[in-house]
């Protein structure tokens, strides 16, 4: 089968880019290969921003589906244009990355690293002194880190165009056409490049997602400052002595929740609707210090009170974290975000998570989640290499591909349930792996191993070390507060 591409863009030098960059050049197969990213830095989601103020511009917008929109193009390139707050404030842009100081990986990194590039066993001094030697978590830092050496240790940085932001990617003819701004000199610069094939690889971790819950808008207004998103927590401090309730019971939810145990006012309410997620249990929420509510009903912007499911309310509270995770938003591809605004939480029109089902000159990677993150990501890099060199199976018939997005939307609605791979793990590899086959003779091409289901059993044991950290905090402090009690 020819080439479905000749000229190829990545969008994103993050974990997803950088392993999709290697399997396209591993293809041998390509003319041009082209990265981009917005960050002046390789490690997409993983670079580290504390120096920028976290905020979001407009709670309304970002509720209503405003928030993240496409920016105005010149209409005559190249050029320069003044920098302005529309174009280039990463808080309208939300560029800011979601790390906060002890930020560390969840994964094992036997099944996170890719199959050729495993991590360090290099711990820093939170993960030794909180869980000790052969802890499988790793520092942000050294996952940035990680996602650099992809990129030099195969001599790929000189694909990239860093500190560049893809700003519209339009289809014509059989070309995409991609206007690109990178801020110099004070100034906007313009420019625009063509390419055969697309790989999207900005990840899903960029703009928060609220529920629309009564009074949310008005209660912002009122008192702004105390609704905030995991997302823009980056320390403990500034909840020293605070009343502070944590809405979700996903994994940034119990995180923050214990990073700010020891230093907030007692206890921390822990807003939960239905259960949390099953890797880790009600394990972290069994705190003496932590009482569990319901999910919030309403929120009186006129006295400051919270409602709870549970029929209880709070008031006198200083700060409201939502750990509800994110919505997609890719406003640069303009007929993919109207889909967007059109499904709730999740990519539409997209096979497998992967393929675009209209035009499959047009993939993505690293846009999913479940857990085996971010091995997945190198099974789809690989199918997505072999699919634009024309090396891989042919994916079904479009009609077929409807009908697996329309039953998942119908069974799964959107959100997690929707891009998550779990629990069909083996199903989601073994699939990818088929449309990839094997690497052409004579060339580099990865070969993707079988699914190995060990690697179910170290997933299985990875939340072991936390849940056994929780069981021991809790048991300290239940101690703590019986020794008080005999003292009064």
């Amino acid at each position: 089968m020819p080439a479905i591409a000749r000229r190829v863009a990545v969008i994103g030098a993050g974990p997803a880019g950088a392993i999709a960059t290697d399997a396209l050049l591993k293809e041998q197969a390509f003319d041009v290969v082209r990265v981009f990213d917005r960050r002046d830095q390789i490690g997409g989601t993983w670079v580290y921003t504390p120096h920028l103020p976290a905020k979001i511009p407009s709670l309304k917008d970002l509720i209503n589906g405003n928030a993240d929109v496409a920016v105005p193009i010149p209409e005559n390139l190249p050029t320069e244009t003044p920098k302005t707050e529309a174009v280039n404030s990463h808080q309208v842009r939300f560029s800011d990355t979601a790390l906060h100081e002890n930020l560390h990986s969840n994964i094992h990194p036997s099944i996170m690293s890719y199959t050729q590039e495993p991590f360090q066993d290099t711990l820093s001094e939170y993960t030794l002194t909180n869980y000790g030697p052969g802890a499988p978590f790793r520092h942000h830092e050294q996952i940035r880190d990680w996602v650099e050496s992809i990129f030099t240790h195969g001599g790929h940085e000189k694909l990239l165009e860093l500190g560049t932001t893809v700003e519209l990617a339009e289809k014509k003819g059989n070309e995409w056409v991609l206007t690109l701004r990178k801020e110099r000199l004070g100034k906007n610069y313009w420019w625009q490049e063509k390419f055969e094939g697309l790989v999207v690889s900005t990840g899903h971790y960029n703009v928060p997602w609220f529920p629309n819950t009564p009074g949310l808008i008005e209660y912002d207004d009122q008192f702004p400052g105390r609704i905030l998103h995991s997302k823009h927590f980056r320390g403990a401090e500034k909840f020293r002595g605070k009343r502070v309730v944590i809405v979700g019971a996903s994994v940034s939810s119990h995180e923050i929740l214990h990073e700010i145990l020891p230093i907030v006012q007692h206890p921390v309410f822990a807003s939960i609707r239905g259960e949390p997620i099953p890797a880790f249990g009600w394990a972290p929420f069994k705190h003496p210090h932590v009482v569990v509510k319901k999910d919030i009903t309403r929120l009186d912007p006129a006295t400051g009170r919270i409602f709870f499911a549970d029929n209880t309310s709070l008031d006198d509270v200083d700060h409201i974290v939502y750990g509800t995770g994110y919505t997609f938003s890719l406003p640069w591809l303009p007929h993919v975000q109207e889909r967007i605004r059109k499904a709730y939480r999740r990519l539409p029109g997209v096979y497998q998570h992967t393929w675009d089902i209209e035009d499959p000159t047009l993939t993505f990677v690293g846009m999913l989640g479940g857990g085996f993150t971010f091995r997945v990501y190198e099974w789809q890099a690989v199918a997505v290499a072999r699919h634009l060199a024309g090396r891989a199976r042919p994916l079904p018939p479009t009609t077929e591909q409807k009908a697996w997005e329309k039953d998942r939307a119908e069974r799964l609605v959107g959100g997690k349930a929707y891009y998550s791979i779990a629990p069909d793990y083996e199903t989601f590899f073994e699939l990818l792996r088929f449309i990839a086959g094997d690497p052409v003779p004579g060339t580099s091409g990865r070969t993707l191993p079988p699914f190995d289901k060990k690697w179910l059993d170290i997933w299985a044991a990875m939340t072991v070390p936390k849940i056994k950290r929780w069981e021991w905090l809790n048991k300290r402090a239940e101690e703590e507060e019986g020794r008080t009690k005999a003292r009064l």
